[in-house]
């Protein structure tokens, strides 16, 4: 009878608590539509096309930029409230966009801790046509899938086994301490019952590029890397190269292994964003990148000044 109690207290304090996560999410989320018209947004009642949005900040609404949103949107709240936004920046690499918001909303804590593989996670989102939130629980199934969304390739994704309805793309996905730990892109494998969502740190790590430069920018190495590939050295190995710049600066080739930049070990692919991204941050136009030079085997160092034509 105890077990039974307690087992029933322990149901009741869980439900209890993912329902006050999904009230917050609530205050949070968005309908982002795309009008057919110039028209007021309070006078707008059907759209050319539509995803979720949430506050990332008072005043700014994060979403999917596959939603292809023109220079003025249209939000609805959960309660029905209408206003307009602004596109401040779109960013591709990620398929992330930042919209002004002429209301103050009220933003979601967020987590840069990445949960293991099966932690709980609610994803939430304003499916088409219904005008009120739809809420999902599942677990990350999955880290680093790649995928086409709207032609363009985006890497580096997490899978959920979560369900989600068309139009949830762009909507917050909590971790069970009801942080945003990611945003809904995409379902996997054209099926309802798994999505992919971009990481949080990838969000805000384009956020933070906006407001320092007024744009996003994410320079690139113009390198192939593979993770794990090489038991003598840790760090990315390169397994193709699209850039003849690095290769005359530095004399890199194929096989050769990534080990640091800018005095920052590289052992994944999330630590060369990181760390290609803190550049752009903190204005510095040279990066000091250590290799490893297979065929000498010798580790090596390149002064590298970056390119705009490489962001």
């Amino acid at each position: 009878m105890r077990n039974g109690q307690q087992d029933r207290g322990i149901a009741i304090a869980f439900n209890t608590w993912v329902s006050s996560i999904v009230s917050r999410v609530n205050k949070s989320i968005v309908l982002v539509s795309v009008p057919f018209s110039n028209a007021s947004c309070s006078e707008v009642y059907d759209f050319i096309r539509s995803a979720t949005g949430f506050a990332i900040d008072r005043n700014v609404v994060v979403t999917v930029a596959h939603l292809d949103p023109v220079e003025k949107v249209c939000f609805v709240g959960v309660d029905g409230g209408r206003f307009c936004g602004n596109v401040l920046a779109i960013d591709n690499r990620w398929d992330i966009a930042f919209i002004e918001s002429s209301e103050l909303l009220q933003p979601l804590d967020i987590s840069n801790d990445i949960p293991p593989i099966g932690s709980i996670v609610i994803a939430s989102g304003m499916p088409y046509g219904l005008l009120r939130p739809y809420h999902a629980i599942g677990i990350v199934s999955g880290y680093k899938v790649g995928t086409f969304i709207d032609g363009k390739y985006v890497e580096g994704l997490m899978m959920l086994s979560t369900p989600t309805i068309p139009g949830m793309s762009g909507g917050p996905v909590i971790d069970i301490s009801g942080n945003v730990i990611g945003m809904v892109v995409a379902n996997a494998m054209n099926l309802n019952e798994f999505a992919l969502a971009v990481p949080i740190k990838r969000i805000i790590y384009s956020y933070r590029i906006l407001k320092n430069l007024g744009k996003i920018i994410h320079p690139t190495l113009g390198l192939k890397v593979v993770e794990g590939f090489s038991r003598e050295v840790r760090g990315l190995t390169i397994s193709s190269i699209y850039n003849k710049r690095i290769v005359e600066v530095c004399k890199i080739d194929i096989g050769d292994i990534i080990i640091s930049v800018n005095n920052v070990d590289i052992e994944t692919l999330e630590d060369l964003w990181d760390a290609l991204d803190n550049a752009v941050l903190n204005n510095e136009d040279i990066l000091m990148i250590k290799f490893y030079d297979y065929s000498d085997k010798k580790v090596k160092e390149c002064s590298y000044i970056l390119s705009l034509a490489e962001s």
